[in-house]
Formats: structure tokens, C-alpha cells, sequence
């Protein structure tokens, strides 16, 4: 298996969403898959423009002098695509709905009807390739990926790739003053089950998801060490005279 992942994180190797995706691709290297990483943020992406130029006069290449190319020549090859990504404003990072967006020099212009439903086809003799989500999130509740997933699981349909399964890390600030080991080995675990059966199981994509501490802990936890970045004046102003983010 040839893994590409398309790491949206600004953090890259470092934060929450790097200390799920790393005994992840672990595991894929272990049980035998290859894994290429690429780091949006230090890419060049335009936006898409547009003009479907991609479409009806370069035959499915881009009229734009970026990085995404060498983006699309690696995804066109994966047998895996990974987005290893935070949860920003209720979906992904800018720089990956950017080259979300310019993955439309995969398609075509013509439509066809797949579950009821119109759709670009691929072009003919397309790989068909197979997606995983790896993401983290600051806020407690496990569906605050919601969105996220919804958007994603669109878009796969939109490109002809299967949806294998998502590792979400909810609360995941939680994880540096918690025992996680086993949430680790359930991370390496799935990037290995992924690569000998072409599945994660949903008990491995649960144990990566469960819950650290109580949402009471964690919200007091967060707001007494964000506390200390503000003086008085500063929370009277955001919060009111009680000075407090939770009255």
C-alpha cells in the first residue's frame, strides 16, 4: 500500500493531531505500506480560479504554476490518501479546502448518475483509491467533528474514494497530562489493520476517541491556564464585571 498524507496541521510533526497521525503511519509502515507525507503549510497553493480550463482545454491540467501539481501527481498514485488535519471553524484549515478545491482537475465535465445522485466521473482508468481522517480538536464534545466529517465524506463520494474511517482526538489538549498509552497503541494498531485487511475497526476508532478527563476538568483545566494570559482589565472587557468565560 502507498500512503500519502496531507498534513493541514501549521504545527506539522508537532500537536495534538501529530501525536495521533505518528503511530498511525507507524503501524502502516510496519505491517509492510510505504508513507509520504506532505506538508501544506510549506507549499505554494493558489486558489482554484475557476475557469475550468482543467476541464475543456488542458484535459485535466491545471493552466496554474504551483505546487499543486506535484500534490496531484502524488495523490493520482496513492493507493491511501490521509488528511491529517485540526478542526478550524466547524471544518478543515483554509490551505486544505484550498487544494480540496483544486483536486477538480481530477474530474470531468460530463455527469453521471452513482446512488441516485449526479456526479463528475473520473476520468476513465482513474485509480480508485481509499481515504482515512486523521483530526484533532480543542473542544470536548466528540461531535464537534461533525461537520467535518460530513464535508469529508462529500467530498470522497465527489472523487470516486472510499471512506475508510476517521481517528478523531476530541479534548486533545487533555492528552498531555493524561496516560494514553493505549490510545497510541490503538492508532498503530488501526495504520496496521488498515494495511492487512483494509479496514479500521470501530473498537480501535473508539479507543482513540475516548474520553480523558470529565468535560467539567477539562474546561476548568483550559480556563485556568488560559487565565494567565490575561490581566483584569482584559477579562472585564471579554466577559463582564464577573470576570468569567463560563457566566
Amino acid at each position: 500500500m502507498q500512503a500519502l498524507v496531507v498534513n493541514a496541521s501549521p504545527n506539522g510533526r508537532r500537536g495534538s493531531t501529530a501525536a495521533i497521525l505518528t503511530p498511525f503511519v507507524d503501524g502502516i509502515r510496519a505491517a509492510g505500506g510505504s508513507v509520504e507525507t506532505e506538508y501544506l503549510s510549506r507549499l505554494s497553493i493558489k486558489p482554484c480560479m475557476g475557469d475550468r480550463n482543467c476541464w475543456f482545454k488542458r484535459k485535466n491540467v491545471c493552466v496554474q504554476q504551483d505546487d499543486m501539481a506535484m500534490l496531484v501527481d502524488k495523490f493520482r498514485s496513492a493507493d491511501l490518501v490521509v488528511f491529517s488535519t485540526p478542526v478550524y471553524c466547524d471544518g478543515v484549515p483554509g490551505p486544505l479546502k484550498i487544494a480540496m478545491d483544486r483536486l477538480v482537475v481530477l474530474g470531468n465535465p460530463f455527469l453521471k448518475l452513482t446512488d441516485n445522485h449526479t456526479r463528475h466521473p473520473a476520468p476513465y482508468g482513474e485509480k480508485r483509491r481509499s481515504f482515512v481522517l486523521v483530526a484533532s480538536c480543542g473542544l470536548w464534545e466528540k461531535d464537534n467533528f461533525d461537520p467535518m466529517l460530513a464535508h469529508l465524506r462529500a467530498f470522497c463520494r465527489n472523487i470516486s474514494t472510499e471512506f475508510i474511517g476517521a481517528l478523531l482526538r476530541p479534548h486533545a489538549f487533555a492528552m498531555k497530562n493524561s496516560p494514553i498509552n493505549d490510545i497510541l497503541r490503538a492508532a498503530k494498531s488501526a495504520g496496521r489493520e488498515l494495511v492487512e485487511h483494509g479496514t479500521i475497526s470501530p473498537a480501535l476508532q473508539e479507543t482513540v476517541s475516548r474520553k480523558i478527563v470529565t468535560r467539567d476538568a477539562y474546561m476548568e483545566w483550559v480556563n485556568r491556564t488560559v487565565d494567565g494570559y490575561y490581566s483584569e482589565q482584559d477579562k472585564e472587557l471579554l466577559f463582564g464585571a464577573a470576570c468569567s468565560p463560563d457566566r
